[in-house]
């Protein structure tokens, strides 16, 4: 990583100039806002001056030493105030940068630095009472990409679906669905008030009928009745069914099925409240069981048993939090809907009253998606059943649009997805602008094949480490594209350490219209003179950012396209 390599070269340099073992790591190295500041620039200056009660300048100047005697990578050093160090690569240093792609292909932008650390991520985990909504789709993309892009710093990931099977919903879900299950073999009962649609009811039975038939009737006082709960089990089966091939068709994928149930077997739940009534955190009030979660944070105490003796959601949760670290996960994250904020606190105090370790968990909470078709909103109400459904989406507008758009802004702001935006086959949609790079590259390496050019391609002994390190820049936009790749694994890093595949599809864009404009501007088969000419740096070049490309889109699980 050049960047993060840099970092530690100065943080060295800190080390040496306070005489100190450790330094103040929270400096940045990054590129400046303008470009003729030069390719990087740290404010190491300014994070140093309090502790050495020295002048920002005064420490650039001492800083700026350090670099020209310890970095040969590096020139023209510039120190400006109020205590920035701006400084160039040198075309050598890039060079060398870009071997690393050749050698390691499919594999270059990855890092190590989560070796040994097992990471849990749950995702989505929609009640299995519905169709997928167009959230369940951002928390989605988001949930794999970052499993994806954290398996890429070294992590070992596990990717877990929660399945609600137990409590309240599942069973209003079944006896619904029972209602219209039973109907179909004869026997009329009314149908919930309250129910869920029965359009989306339907959905399942008809599947459950055309599965099983009349499995589920038993007679019962002379009535036809269903066996409840292997019915309600295999109604909620289905359901999940559903889930999980909408999920598939977006490329989500899971490790593991967790279900709610089995929380509650081996007497698991009386081993957890006895658990918190020793440590005096629950307690017995108008005839349910509380927990302080007052004491911990600043919320109101929670049931954790109705009057009724059921368990409620949040004795799952703390079942569930303590299963996860049972099974020896050493990073746990949590990816939630809008709707979960009091949820952060909740598990505080589950975290702080079990005395369990809170550095561990991580909780990230979306915002809304709003769906706009040319200017208009989409209408979308999951209980009413005028549902624009996740599956709607992809279908209409494709995998590698709902992933790609999902990806591209903050997790933590709201979102509009333009339909007719993912829909259109131009520039100003930025999955195909991205993907049509990939392609064009692939059209000049075609062409190159065809006219039996000389094709300096990655299996050959023409892209080894001596052409790279021979090639010349002829222009600034070629060094431009060198330099933007060579930066791809402290991409990588970076969106790791900041939950945020948006990292990635950033990069992606810019990377992307570099290129488009080297293309348009530059000929890397030139046949202009009546015979055709190939510019071997520039094939060298344009192949390096199809390899990138190929990475980057991989982890958002996008598809790279040859042709378009």
């Amino acid at each position: 990583m050049v960047i993060g390599e840099l970092k530690q070269k100065i943080l060295d340099f800190i080390k040496e100039i306070t005489g100190t073992e450790t330094g103040p790591d929270n400096f940045t190295v990054e590129e400046p806002r303008e470009e003729s500041f030069g390719d990087l620039s740290t404010n190491a200056a300014m994070v140093l001056a309090p502790l050495l009660k020295k002048n920002p300048l005064d420490i650039a100047k001492l800083l700026e030493q350090k670099l020209y005697s310890g970095c040969p990578e590096i020139y023209g050093i510039n120190v400006v105030k109020p205590g920035f160090i701006n400084f160039n690569l040198t075309d050598d240093f890039i060079r060398g940068a870009l071997k690393e792609i050749v050698e390691e292909k499919e594999n270059f932008g990855f890092n190590q630095s989560g070796m040994g650390i097992k990471v849990h991520m749950e995702y989505v985990s929609s009640n299995p009472t519905g169709r997928l909504h167009i959230g369940h789709g951002r928390w989605g993309a988001l949930g794999d990409s970052l499993a994806n892009i954290y398996s890429a710093n070294g992590y070992k990931v596990f990717r877990e679906y929660y399945v609600n099977d137990y409590g309240t919903q599942a069973e209003k879900f079944s006896e619904c669905a029972s209602c219209l299950y039973l109907k179909h073999f004869g026997r009329d009962i009314p149908y919930p008030e309250d129910g869920y649609p029965e359009n989306t009811v339907s959905m399942a039975v008809d599947r459950l009928i055309k599965e099983h038939n009349d499995f589920f009737i038993i007679e019962k006082n002379g009535q036809k009745e269903v066996d409840k709960e292997l019915f309600r089990n295999e109604i909620i089966k289905i359901m999940i069914s559903y889930i999980s091939e909408t999920l598939a068709l977006m490329g989500v994928k899971y490790d593991g099925w967790f279900y709610e149930s089995s929380l509650y077997e081996n007497s698991n739940f009386e081993k957890v409240v006895e658990e918190l009534k020793n440590k005096g955190v629950i307690y017995s009030k108008d005839g349910a069981m509380w927990f302080k979660a007052s004491l911990f944070v600043e919320d109101k105490d929670r049931v954790v048993i109705r009057k009724d003796g059921n368990p409620t959601y949040f004795a799952s949760d703390i079942l569930y939090l303590k299963d996860k670290l049972k099974r020896g996960y050493d990073r746990i994250l949590y990816i939630l809907g809008a709707d979960h904020h009091g949820y952060v606190d909740r598990l505080k105090a589950i975290v702080r009253a079990l005395e369990l370790p809170e550095e561990k968990i991580t909780v990230i909470i979306g915002q809304l998606v709003k769906i706009v078709d040319r200017g208009q909103s989409l209408k979308m109400s999951r209980r009413k059943g005028r549902l624009y459904t996740l599956m709607d989406l992809i279908k209409e507008v494709g995998k590698d649009a709902v992933r790609y758009f999902f990806s591209m802004n903050s997790f933590d702001t709201p979102m509009d997805f333009d339909i007719s935006l993912a829909k259109q086959k131009s520039n100003q949609n930025p999955v195909f602008y991205v993907q049509y790079a990939h392609a064009r590259i692939d059209s000049i390496i075609e062409r190159a094949d065809r006219e039996k050019l000389k094709n300096p391609g990655f299996e050959s002994p023409s892209t080894g480490k001596e052409d790279i390190f021979k090639m010349k820049f002829k222009n600034d936009s070629e060094r431009k594209l060198a330099k933007t790749m060579i930066l791809y694994p402290d991409i990588v890093y970076s969106s790791c350490r900041n939950n945020a595949p948006n990292i990635i599809t950033r990069y992606l864009y810019r990377l992307a219209a570099q290129f488009h404009y080297f293309y348009n501007n530059f000929r890397v088969i030139d046949d202009s003179n009546g015979e055709m000419i190939l510019d071997k740096d520039r094939f060298i070049l344009i192949i390096l950012v199809k390899q990138i490309l190929q990475n980057a889109l991989r982890l958002l699980e996008v598809s790279a396209p040859e042709e378009m």
